[in-house]
């Protein structure tokens, strides 16, 4: 199995060092771990948003990525058998499409999540962050706040800049529950437009576990939108859990194997962001 969504501690909202993580890896039988630490660039959000190097906080905008790669690259001699990847979560606004590019094209990543977080500068994946989105979203509708989501998915996969969208559902989470059924019918509508702009983008989809561990019946996305992207041409699907501590490395990865087993897809693989096991 290989687990394509990792946060070490440099992510500040993580626990758990890359060694511990790699250790825990082999403990139970990954092939591969791909670390996907947060890179969230919004300059509104630097209050917010930081990295930990050696137990302190730095800026997004700092020289963390040397001690990154060091870690890693010290994990890859002390655990041989185990396939150890540099990767990156970014965290996409479509204004910040020049700062991320410039900060990917510096650092050899092996492997690049695209995630929609935040809308107008406000987290849509934090519980702390709810009440400032409700202030700020409520009052637009739920049609509108479905159509703001996916005009950033899409222009997420026109960037080009990531290898795999992460966790595309994601507003199951806190705010589909917001809204009434107008949301779900919005969204609905759009998914199959903005799966193929997608695919005709070349990016992958991620399916990630964390869901199953919060309760849910099924990873994001929802076995029914991974069809919908297998049909309209998505040929990269990875699996990740998400995993923020060591315990939670791997959990659900089954599941979402045996779900893209029965698409007649397996997991992709990459090496320096080339993916391989295409369909």
């Amino acid at each position: 199995m290989v687990d394509y969504h990792v946060h070490p501690d440099f992510s500040h909202d993580a626990e758990g060092s890359i060694g511990e993580f790699c250790a825990r890896a082999v403990e139970i039988g990954l092939d591969e771990i791909c670390f996907t630490t947060h890179y969230e660039p919004d300059p509104a959000r630097s209050d917010i948003e930081h990295v930990r190097v050696n137990g302190r906080m730095q800026p997004v905008a700092s020289d963390w990525p040397d001690a990154y790669f060091a870690a890693i690259q010290a994990a890859r001699v002390k655990f041989p058998g185990l396939v150890v990847l540099a990767g990156v979560e970014v965290g996409y606004d479509p204004g910040l499409v020049g700062t991320i590019s410039d900060f990917l094209s510096r650092h050899p990543f092996d492997f690049v999540l695209g995630a929609v977080h935040s809308l107008d500068s406000i987290c849509l994946t934090s519980k702390d962050e709810l009440e400032r989105f409700k202030t700020e979203f409520l009052r637009r509708g739920p049609e509108a706040v479905a159509e703001r989501y996916f005009h950033d998915v899409r222009s997420a996969a026109g960037s080009q800049l990531f290898d795999c969208l992460a966790h595309l559902d994601i507003y199951r989470k806190y705010i589909q529950p917001l809204f009434d059924s107008r949301f779900t019918q919005t969204a609905n509508s759009l998914l199959p437009s903005v799966l193929k702009f997608v695919a005709e983008s070349g990016t992958g989809i991620e399916v990630n576990t964390s869901a199953l561990r919060r309760g849910n019946a099924e990873p994001y996305p929802e076995s029914r939108i991974l069809k919908l992207a297998k049909d309209a041409g998505v040929q990269v699907f990875t699996t990740g859990s998400d995993s923020h501590r060591p315990a939670d490395l791997g959990k659900g990865l089954d599941v979402a194997a045996q779900m893209l087993e029965g698409l007649g897809v397996e997991p992709a693989r990459f090496r320096n962001r080339r993916a391989g096991n295409l369909v």
